[in-house]
């Protein structure tokens, strides 16, 4: 198993809590209701599951930290249930393996419950479905709801040194994952066997939970599902894996291969994207906009004749496998973010050629810190030859 970082939790701990404090008072709330399993690891340090549907699992966290927290799998109501999170006081119970809007009512009522009992005056909330939080201000009049979810991610971006360090842990395990799947791919296997590979290193290596196992053979932009194809002679292609290590913390990254030599021109795309990948990370520094990432890259890959990449080039990574800033064109978002130092980012710009008419798509993908005005990379990229198998 991979030895993973020992790090100072609690003071990781009074950092995050320091930033939801911090936010709870500028948008005078009380009490934060909180469904997402990032934000409730991020304001509490308690592990949700990630495997089902966010409204699973419910916490209620006040201003000094107190939180309670409701669960599927518990029958009773549980004081001080986990010795090593000191806030929270109780474990609630919730309907099992249900989502919560399969039992609203009783989902309202508990919820309304503890939020009566702390007394709530003005609670922010993350993600809530519509029905249930008409039915909890009809069951609270007295209560003022405001969501907070959009803040919450804002004041995540910029990434404390503990939280670098077990984002660059975890993107270790994520190029061992890479590394491996390359490393068994030949004609013959199929795209599965390819992500196959690379699911048993993260899992190996210990991670909490392997996010995504993409792999695109023959097929266009966006259609990454693996599906049994079988790899020949002379194809391109790639996959894109995620892990969430020890702590919560996420990596994402992706190669491109190539089985035996690649077609020339295929060779010329994927050079070109790769100078469109420096390119991109050349230009992440204090004080660039993100858009300014997007249409240099695609305005490079753009004059080489080649397919742009049609989604965002790059994204936050923390306690979510993507979150802001979000580096896309400046049309397809709210804010065009800044970068600052403490930006956790993968760069992800992919390009398509098309060869004896098939469209073939190509992508690569790392994760960088920005550190002061100096960009370092988390993921260890390959050479070209590495990638020729």
């Amino acid at each position: 198993m991979y030895v993973w970082p020992k790090v100072d939790i609690e003071a990781l701990r009074s950092y995050r809590f320091g930033v939801v404090r911090g936010l709870m008072a500028t948008q005078s709330v009380d009490q934060l209701l909180l469904t997402g399993a990032d934000h409730i690891r991020y304001a509490t340090d308690f592990r949700a599951h990630l495997t089902n549907e966010p409204d699973w699992f419910v916490m209620i966290v006040d201003v000094e930290g107190q939180s309670d927290v409701f669960v599927p799998y518990v029958d009773e109501v549980i004081s001080v249930p986990d010795p090593l999170l000191p806030g929270l006081a109780a474990m609630h119970p919730l309907s099992s393996w249900s989502p919560a809007l399969g039992n609203p009512k009783y989902w309202v009522t508990q919820v309304a419950a503890e939020l009566r009992r702390r007394g709530a005056h003005h609670v922010g909330y993350d993600t809530i479905d519509a029905r249930l939080l008409s039915d909890l201000e009809r069951e609270l009049p007295g209560v003022r709801f405001t969501s907070v979810g959009e803040e919450l991610y804002l004041a995540r971006q910029v990434k404390h040194p503990i939280e670098i360090e077990l984002i660059e842990a975890a993107c270790r395990v994520n190029t061992g994952g890479l590394e491996k799947a390359l490393s068994v791919a030949a004609a013959g296997l199929t795209d599965h066997d390819i992500l196959a590979a690379a699911m048993q290193y993260q899992q190996s290596a210990g991670v909490e939970n392997v996010t995504h196992s993409v792999c695109n053979l023959r097929k266009g932009s966006g259609d990454w599902f693996a599906y049994g194809a079988r790899l020949r002679e002379g194809d391109a292609f790639f996959f894109d894996i995620g892990c969430y290590g020890v702590g919560g913390y996420a990596s994402d990254a992706a190669r491109t291969g190539f089985i035996g030599e690649p077609h020339p021109e295929v060779l010329r795309a994927f050079r070109h994207l790769l100078v469109a990948h420096d390119l991109a990370q050349s230009l992440v520094r204090p004080g660039v906009k993100a858009s300014e990432v997007q249409d240099a890259v695609n305005g490079y890959l753009m004059g080489q004749g080649l397919g742009l990449t049609p989604y965002a080039v790059g994204h936050g990574i923390g306690l979510r496998i993507c979150e802001l800033p979000n580096i896309n064109d400046r049309s397809r978002m709210d804010r065009d973010l800044v970068f600052e130092s403490g930006h956790v980012i993968a760069l992800e710009p992919e390009t398509s050629v098309e060869v004896d008419g098939q469209l073939i798509v190509l992508k690569i993908e790392d994760n960088f810190a920005l550190e002061g005005s100096t960009l370092r990379a988390l993921t260890v990229a390959p050479t070209l030859e590495q990638l020729i198998i």
